[in-house]
């Protein structure tokens, strides 16, 4: 089929057809003219028709037609007659190394980190994007909870972890799901989940651990022998109420009572004061000693502004006392006495976050015919960690076996949804019963548990994964989840030349450049050359040379730099061409893009320099890669020795660490290439060139040596035929061939050229009819170009464009390195 290219204005895409062989171009052209204007540019094989050239021709598969649908004289300041324009380079997409591979801490995600991988929480990071086929391991997106499933009350429970991550933005395929190197399926017990962005989870148990709980032992009634644990004593009271079963004790302040006024209230506590209270045999006077609950405990002050006067006041509630002393005793301000009797209490623990349930994980290891019970206290608790009034519940448990002689241990998850509602709870645990080694009750962990329900995450695939735990393992282990993914991706149908926003699995450069720039990026799809990105992906020898398979998880990392990393990976340069992203692969060409020589040129900044070593003083080349299947770094080593490629470690070889290598093939087609480049590339050269030099970096352009007369050059003046009248004289000398820049600043391909007899003004060459620019000093000012010289310096004046810089004078500096076809052989 023959290419038809259409610009309907500067800076727009192209748009492309590929029209049937035979088919006659006008009747295709009026068939889609209806948009077009009448002013048309039309190019044929690199030649602009003319006003009275036919039309009516017969398009095949050698026709490449270029049509500028522009108002005429529009086109003359759009393109150079020379040259095309092509436009300067992304700044931030010019040459560089790619992104770095990183090092594996919580900043980076564990897919970049080729050892030591584990699932972390990378808390305020970006999320993963990840491209092509990665094997992941996903970031945790809150903490593991955990729960103890018992078939009855007698059995001793299983312990199932549960895990909720993230596997990144977008939709993935998944394979080969693990825990380490071993198959998760594999895995008694062990289950998992993907959910795809916009899934609706039903639920998710979200739960924060009480982070001072870690296995208390809750000891026994028995074990109450050290009581005080704290004792204050005041000889003198200040005043002693009781009213509504409450008693309040002021004293002045003294420190042995601090200890109680740090307490985390209600405390239950012991209180020895001195009553008086009549009897029928007359008044009595004596000690009594109460248990209660200490709810408060306040210091205040007489008001004084130079040393006042300073009082604490202790209120306790829940009093049980001797019962022969009625309500109506007095209390005398002679005796205070206070005792911490909270030493059989474990506790209290505070709840980190607010929640609507607690979720109480205990042991208790049981001998035959053992049990154990205990009670649980909660109540909900302000910011300053008040108890708030009404909230206080107690809940009561009991543990039996049904063994005989033998030993367990019960594991248990008792879920509480208190009547206080959402908020924060305090908690404490009390055995009412005794202990022994052969009943030992424990508090293992506590969750405060909120359950979303009808979860929707439209951006990312998440993972649940829920595994039994070892009952007694022998050490603490990170997590090592993970699972081979491969990204879903849009695409671009090359025929139709329209996006295609249906997610496929993919590995493509290409689709990750596309869903990279229009999805993540939010771009305008006419502001890239999709269809010159596929026809680069297309024309690929083997589509491994084209993978990209990366985990992008830096916020940091910017558009461009994502483009240009995926780029790099296919060995292609991303740039801007009148503002249009459009891209460029460093692979063999057939003809350069461009011929300079002493007309377009200046001499100032020339310069070649050539290395008598192979550049930068390597002797060969190191590329690494990620194993696919042990998801280790591998290595492809080349040396050069002897001038023969060997694959074997060099001494000082040129490393090259290049993101998104997962395959062999793709790894050793780079370093052989790259070692080809040190034998075949060593020459350099910086030339000064008029603006037609602001072409692409990576383009392979003509320039000759302009102090080799050899080298000849100069510009057409006119031609005959074959006969073509040039600006200065040529000598030849041996088999000669020669290269003519068109009217559009196109170089022809090489052409043998034979001196002509009748004047050393010109060369004869069996050059196709091209349009020539003929100077005339009005309507032409820049006319066609000639480059002569033989094959071997014709070879040795390809150059690859490594740098541009546009200058204030209009004027660009071009560095360039020397192009050898045999890099690509």
């Amino acid at each position: 089929m023959a290419l038809v290219e259409l610009q309907r204005f500067p800076g727009t895409p192209k748009e492309r057809y590929e029209v049937p062989n035979g088919t006659f171009f006008y009747a295709w052209l009026t068939q889609n003219d209806s948009n077009l204007h009448h002013d048309l540019v039309i190019v044929r094989n690199g030649v602009k028709l003319g006003d009275d050239d036919e039309l009516a021709f017969e398009l095949s598969e050698l026709d490449h037609i270029q049509i500028f649908d522009q108002p005429k004289g529009i086109i003359s300041d759009i393109l150079s007659p020379i040259f095309q324009v092509v436009g300067a380079v992304f700044s931030f997409l010019a040459p560089k190394p790619a992104i770095a591979n990183k090092s594996g801490n919580t900043i980076d995600s564990p897919n970049n980190s080729l050892t030591g991988q584990t699932n972390t929480a990378r808390v305020y990071k970006a999320k993963p994007d990840i491209y092509g086929q990665v094997r992941s391991f996903p970031d945790l997106i809150q903490e593991s909870i955990f729960e103890y499933i018992r078939a009855t009350d007698m059995d001793g429970g299983l312990k199932y972890v549960t895990e909720w991550m993230c596997v990144g933005i977008g939709e993935y395929d998944y394979s080969s799901v693990r825990y380490s190197e071993s198959s998760l399926g594999a895995m008694a017990g062990a289950e998992y989940q993907f959910y795809p962005p916009g899934t609706v989870i039903p639920s998710i148990n979200e739960g924060y651990s009480f982070d001072d709980v870690d296995g208390q032992e809750v000891p026994g009634q028995n074990e109450g022998d050290d009581f005080p644990v704290e004792t204050a004593t005041a000889n003198t009271v200040v005043s002693g109420t009781y009213a509504g079963g409450q008693i309040a004790m002021k004293i002045v302040k003294q420190a042995e009572f601090d200890y109680f006024m740090g307490l985390v209230l209600p405390h239950a506590v012991t209180f020895t004061i001195n009553v008086t209270y009549s009897t029928a045999t007359g008044s009595v006077t004596t000690d009594a000693t109460f248990s209660g609950t200490l709810i408060s405990a306040v210091e205040t002050n007489d008001g004084a502004v130079i040393n006042p006067v300073r009082w604490y006041t202790f209120t306790m509630t829940d009093l049980n006392g001797p019962p022969d002393i009625p309500a109506a005793a007095t209390i005398n301000t002679v005796k205070f006495i206070l005792n911490d009797n909270e030493a059989l209490t474990v506790g209290p623990f505070f709840s980190p976050v607010d929640s609507a349930q607690l979720w109480l994980h205990t042991q208790v290891q049981l001998g035959g015919k053992k049990s154990a019970s205990w009670k649980v206290v909660i109540w909900k608790i302000d910011g300053d960690y008040n108890q708030i009034p009404g909230t206080q519940q107690t809940f009561t448990y009991h543990q039996g076996t049904p063994h005989n002689s033998s030993s367990e241990v019960f594991y248990r998850t008792d879920k509480l949804t208190p009547v206080g509602g959402f908020g924060k709870y305090a908690i404490n645990f009390q055995r009412t019963d005794n202990s022994s080694d052969a009943s030992v009750l424990k508090v293992e962990e506590i969750h405060a548990v909120n359950i979303r329900t009808n979860v929707v995450h439209p951006t990312d695939t998440l993972v649940r994964v829920k595994v039994r735990a070892t009952e007694n393992a022998l050490g603490s282990r990170d997590r090592k989840y993970n699972a081979l993914v491969t990204r879903k991706t849009i695409s671009y149908n090359l025929d139709t030349q329209t996006v295609d926003y249906t997610l496929r699995v993919s590995r493509s450069f290409a689709d990750a450049v596309a869903h990279c720039w229009l999805i993540t990026g939010g771009q305008s799809v006419n502001s890239i050359d999709l269809y010159g990105l596929y026809a680069i992906a297309e024309s690929l020898p083997d589509s491994r040379l084209g993978y990209f398979d990366y985990t992008f998880d830096d916020e940091n990392d910017s558009l461009g730099d994502r483009i240009q990393a995926i780029c790099n990976a296919a060995s292609v340069v991303a740039y801007w061409d009148d503002g249009v992203l459009t891209f460029t692969r460093d692979q063999k060409v057939t003809h350069p893009a461009a011929v300079f020589n002493r007309a377009n040129m200046k001499t100032d900044e020339y310069k070649i320099t050539y290395e008598a070593t192979m550049p930068g003083g390597y002797d060969g080349v190191q590329v690494s890669y990620v194993n696919p299947t042990t998801n280790k770094k591998a290595y492809i080593n080349y040396r050069v020795l002897n001038g023969v490629i060997v694959e074997q470690e060099a001494q000082n070889p040129n490393k090259l660490e290049i993101v998104g290598f997962r395959n062999e093939y793709q790894a050793r087609e780079r370093a052989l290439r790259e070692t080809k480049r040190l034998i075949y590339s060593r020459a350099k050269m910086n030339a000064k060139v008029f603006e037609d030099g602001i072409i692409q970096v990576g383009s392979v352009v003509q320039i000759p040596d302009i102090y080799d007369s050899n080298q000849q050059q100069g510009y057409i003046t006119g031609r005959a035929g074959n006969n073509f009248d040039t600006s200065e004289p040529i000598n030849f000398t041996g088999s000669m061939y020669v290269l003519v820049t068109d009217s559009l600043g196109n170089p022809t391909l090489r052409y043998p050229a034979t001196a002509r007899a009748e004047t050393k003004y010109g060369f004869t060459a069996a050059i196709p009819s091209i349009q020539l620019n003929i100077w005339n000093g009005d309507t032409v000012q820049l006319p066609s170009r000639y480059l002569i010289a033989t094959v071997e310096e014709l070879d040795s004046q390809l150059w690859k464009v490594s740098s541009i810089k546009p200058n204030t004078d209009n004027t660009v500096s071009l560095t360039v390195a020397e192009y050898n076809d045999a890099i690509y052989q």
